[in-house]
């Protein structure tokens, strides 16, 4: 897990010397640049895979041609290193990196095809004059570009784009409105005119100045079927999937752990990483200390069950709020959620790891969510009232939600006569504002709160199409986003065993009914793969998330003061409608029901942004 960057076409080094140093805390054992006739590259190294000095990047293939910098990891790199020996190449590390490299040499933009893992890098071919960069198949690594006159700029965080001093600092208002919507900016845009995000499942090749953006991946739609499967199948083939997901990504040469929640996804990966290591594994609970948010004794029993070597982390609800301002810089984007990821690989670092397993994705993928069976109930509802003309549908659903001020009513009522389809049920469902919010707190914007996303795959399987709703909006945008930037901000590599592409991929070759069918708990799909093996007090668990009790702090803590006091410099934010942030700040303290503390953060997250990135 590292940090990369690089430009193309201008004249010195040092808006790559600028990025660098902007990203130290992604990679802080190591740094490097590289330049050649107008290209140079920069990275910093967090050392995960062969630590030693031959991991150095950039790297270049032996003839000194081929150059690439590279961020994450690649869990086949064992196998693929054997192939490419067996043809003839030579090595001069044990570095996954360097297989890349190599494996670019053999096959061309085609290498993505046989790479597994979670990445983004920049190759710059010598002899052909050509960057050929790509990011992973379901976007867990960053990759931000701009392109304008013939400079290419490109690095792993949009601040660090922003300390080369090459692009503009104009904001984009459209990702702004976007942000605002869903209290995350949604990839590919990002908050800056100009810049954008390699999509997940994308790679670019810039040659001769044409820049080309092509998809080699994406969750294949058509495999939503009804196809006759037996139970034990299933079971055996979820469970053997997601067995060999994790063994690959237990390679480390640092201390590696699990995020150990006592929730099913996280006691699941613990359970399969302990089979799979002749030692007893580490495991990590964060511990928080009001009870109604304290899961030690699920984590506990976990750990105890397999003998792990288990480590609670206390955490002091004090301790977290001194820390809000840091997580708030520690944000490259603006959002209203990531604070428990920072809290919690903070702790981990402090413990001595590097690498953590982490279950993000699980809900995702498993139907983990409430919403997987309220949604679908609506959606049939949404149906039955087809026979309304549309328009006045809409407007009826509009003006009869307005009539409730508690959001959650809003909201079904809306999902109920204002919405199209599903997609627009579960962007509903995801949003933090509705539409006149954000249209009144940015009174110059206006855009289709969907207009980023277009969705073309089959309406008939509902469980499927919301769980591909879920990969690739909020688990991409918000979640994934998140992990990265908290866990790098303490330079800490997470790896999420559920993402792996070809266990997506067998995920969404069963039927969405089958996450839905089995009783008992949550994800009984999932559960019932190893319920011969969990304990009983885990398999029969609901879904509980690890979160904090933001409503007493922002209403009546050490929070309210902060944040009050940022709200107050909603006056520096040019296109903010200040007595409308105000309005909503005042009716969140007086405990309206209209918006939660989901509201406030996106708030102030967004202006500590402006204030750090932009504003004066």
């Amino acid at each position: 897990m590292c940090g990369i960057c690089g430009t193309i076409g201008l004249k010195n080094n040092e808006a790559v010397s600028r990025m660098v140093k902007s990203m130290a805390h992604r990679g802080p054992d190591d740094a490097g640049m590289w330049e050649s006739e107008g290209v140079c590259l920069g990275h910093t190294r967090l050392s995960i895979i062969d630590t030693s000095a031959c991991g150095h990047q950039p790297m270049c293939n032996e003839d000194g041609t081929v150059w690439i910098v590279f961020n994450g990891e690649i869990y086949n790199f064992g196998e693929l290193r054997k192939e490419l020996i067996n043809k003839g190449h030579r090595f001069h590390s044990s570095t996954d990196t360097e297989v890349i490299i190599h494996l670019y040499e053999e096959m061309g933009e085609a290498c993505l095809s046989k790479l597994r893992g979670m990445f983004a890098f920049a190759i710059w071919d010598m002899k052909q004059k050509k960057l050929f960069a790509a990011r992973d198949h379901l976007g867990i690594k960053p990759f931000f570009y701009a392109f304008d006159k013939g400079v290419f700029v490109f690095a792993s965080e949009l601040r660090s784009l922003l300390s080369s001093r090459a692009i503009s600092r104009d904001v984009n208002l459209d990702a702004v409105h976007d942000y605002f919507v869903y209290g995350s900016v949604q990839s590919p845009d990002s908050l800056i005119q100009g810049v954008k995000e390699i999509p997940s499942g994308h790679y670019l090749v810039l040659k001769n100045e044409e820049l080309i953006l092509r998809q080699y991946w994406r969750i294949d739609t058509r495999a939503f079927s009804d196809f006759k499967i037996s139970e034990r199948t299933f079971k055996n083939s979820v469970s053997q999937a997601l067995e060999r997901s994790v063994k690959s990504q237990l390679v480390s040469d640092v201390p590696l752990g699990v995020f150990l929640s006592g929730g099913i996804d996280s006691s699941i990966l613990s359970l399969l990483a302990q089979w799979n290591s002749v030692k007893p594994i580490r495991t990590f609970s964060v511990i928080f200390e009001e009870s109604e948010f304290n899961e030690d004794r699920y984590s506990s029993a976990m750990a105890e069950a397999l003998g792990t070597q288990h480590t609670k982390i206390f955490i002091n609800p004090a301790e977290i709020i001194k820390d809000i301002p840091a997580i708030l810089d520690a944000m490259d984007q603006p959002s209203c959620d990531g604070f428990n990821t920072y809290v919690i690989s903070k702790a981990v670092k402090n413990a001595g790891i590097k690498v953590v397993l982490s279950g993000i994705g699980g809900d995702e993928l498993f139907a983990g969510y409430r919403h997987f069976s309220d949604l679908p109930f609506l959606f049939a509802l949404n149906r039955k009232m087809g026979f309304i003309p549309w328009e006045t549908r809409r407007r009826f659903g509009l003006f009869l939600s307005r009539k409730f001020k508690h959001r959650f009513a809003q909201k079904a009522i809306q999902s109920l006569l204002a919405c199209k389809d599903l997609t627009d049920i579960y962007l509903l469902k995801r949003s933090v504002f509705f539409n006149d919010d954000v249209r009144a707190i940015l009174p110059s914007v206006s855009r289709d709160p969907r207009s980023f996303y277009n969705l073309d795959i089959p309406q008939d399987d509902v469980v499927n199409i919301l769980s591909y709703l879920e990969i690739t909006t909020y688990l991409q945008n918000t979640l994934l986003t998140d992990a990265d930037r908290m866990s790098m901000a303490n330079s800490i590599e997470i790896r999420p065993p559920f993402l792996d592409h070809l266990f997506v991929e067998n995920i969404f070759r069963l039927p969405g009914y089958l996450k839905l069918r089995f009783k008992g708990g949550a994800k009984g799909l999932l559960v019932s793969s190893l319920k011969d093996v969990l304990p009983q007090s885990i398999a029969k668990r609901r879904k509980h998330g690890f979160i904090f009790p933001f409503d007493s702090w922002l209403r009546d803590g050490a929070l309210k003061e902060y944040c009050a006091d940022t709200i107050l410099m909603a006056k520096d934010v040019p296109f903010i409608d200040k007595e409308h942030i105000n309005k909503i700040w005042q009716g969140f303290l007086k405990d309206s029901k209209e918006h939660n503390y989901s509201a406030v953060l996106t708030i102030v997250s967004f202006i500590n942004w402006y204030k750090k990135n932009i504003g004066p």
